[in-house]
């Protein structure tokens, strides 16, 4: 009987992990589909120039979502320690991943210049992160269905093997 639950239970793993690998890819589409919408809300609130850097920062993330409460934190940090630079607070609160590299180019830029250079520097990231995007959403639509039948299929073979 135990034999028969474990084999079960391994099936069942195996067919989260495939699932949970298809969320994942799901996830990181709807993430990068979120920083261009904040990075044009941001290149919106610069053109203005009625706010501070930080202050744009928080009003352009108006969401819960991980890169909102990224830049809500940047701005906590940088209002905390005012010496403390665009690119060193992302530098410090961000985690690695496909997007990095950009938002590394933008916050370095955006903290010095005039504010045409920091709206173009903005816009120029916007730009990069939204065809990342639509790569990332490409592979998702493909790669979902495929991942989810993967864990189904090796879940139910390994349930019939360990039977």
């Amino acid at each position: 009987m135990s034999r028969a639950v474990l084999a079960v239970m391994a099936g069942l793993l195996c067919t989260l992990a495939g699932m949970r690998h298809a969320n994942r890819l799901r996830y990181d589409a709807n993430r990068l589909k979120r920083w261009t919408e904040v990075l044009s809300h941001l290149e919106l609130l610069l053109s203005e120039a009625t706010l501070s850097i930080p202050q744009a920062l928080c009003a352009a993330a108006d969401s819960h979502l991980q890169p909102d409460i990224l830049l809500r934190t940047m701005a906590s940090a940088i209002q905390a320690q005012p010496l403390l630079s665009l690119e060193e607070a992302f530098l410090h609160c961000s985690q690695e991943s496909t997007e990095k590299p950009t938002l590394v180019r933008l916050f370095s830029r955006l903290g010095r210049g005039s504010k045409e250079n920091r709206c173009l520097a903005v816009h120029q990231a916007a730009q990069e992160l939204e065809f990342l995007a639509q790569g990332a959403a490409n592979k998702a639509e493909k790669d979902t269905k495929l991942w989810q039948t993967l864990g189904f299929i090796g879940g139910a073979c390994l349930t019939i093997l360990l039977l």
